[in-house]
Parts: C-alpha cells; structure tokens; sequence
C-alpha cells in the first residue's frame, strides 16, 4: 500500500522538515471504496466506467482518503486503460467528485477509446 501526502510544501534545498497528523476511523474498506466510484460511474457519467481496488491512501486536509482508479472498459476488449482516479473519504464514503473531474474522466475514457480502436485486432 502506498500513503501520499498531498499539500506538503518542500524547500528546492536545505532543511526539509514536516510531522502528519492525521486520524481516520477506516469505516470503507478499499473494495467498498472501488463499489462506491463503480455505482456512481455507471449511474452518472459512462456504463463503460467502473473503480479499481485502489492501492493507494492520500492524507489531505487531516483526512485520509482512498484514490480509486477509473477504469475505462469495452465489451470483448476489456480494460482499456486508466481514465482517471476519485479520491473516497475512508471514514464516510464521501466520493470527492466535481464537475471538473467528470468532464477530465470523459476525456480521458473518450482519448483512450480512440486510441484503442486504431490498433489492430490479434
């Protein structure tokens, strides 16, 4: 598993120097997290899109947050490629979601699409 820690301010050089505190009561686990940003692709943006068991954690704002990658799938083809990531609070199940990161996921699947039509098949 990997933790980022988003928003750390680091000097180009000398003395780097920082503490995280940061406390969640893991109430999602991660194929939670994954079903959560599954349900809400499939229902809002594109049946095509569905969330990945993450590996990831990222401590922003004293939270910790599971980052669910958006996978963008075809019929026969199967996975795609990764269109984007949404970041599922691991106390609450809140996704943090935007109408900027939407349109960035549609791109994103729509680009992958495309390029993976252009490739020959076998």
């Amino acid at each position: 598993m990997r933790v980022i820690l988003e928003d750390v301010a680091a000097p180009e050089v000398g003395l780097f120097e920082f503490s995280v505190q940061a406390t969640s009561e893991m109430r999602i686990t991660a194929a939670r997290a994954r079903q959560l940003v599954g349900i809400y692709m499939g229902n809002y943006v594109g049946l095509s899109l569905h969330g990945e068991t993450p590996d990831e954690l990222v401590v922003r704002d004293n939270r910790v947050y599971w980052r669910v990658p958006v996978i963008l799938s075809g019929g026969r083809q199967g996975r795609i490629g990764i269109a984007g990531a949404v970041d599922v609070d691991s106390e609450n199940g809140e996704l943090m979601i935007d109408d900027h990161l939407i349109a960035e996921i549609k791109e994103n699947a729509r680009n992958l699409y495309a390029s993976h039509a252009l490739q020959p098949v076998g």
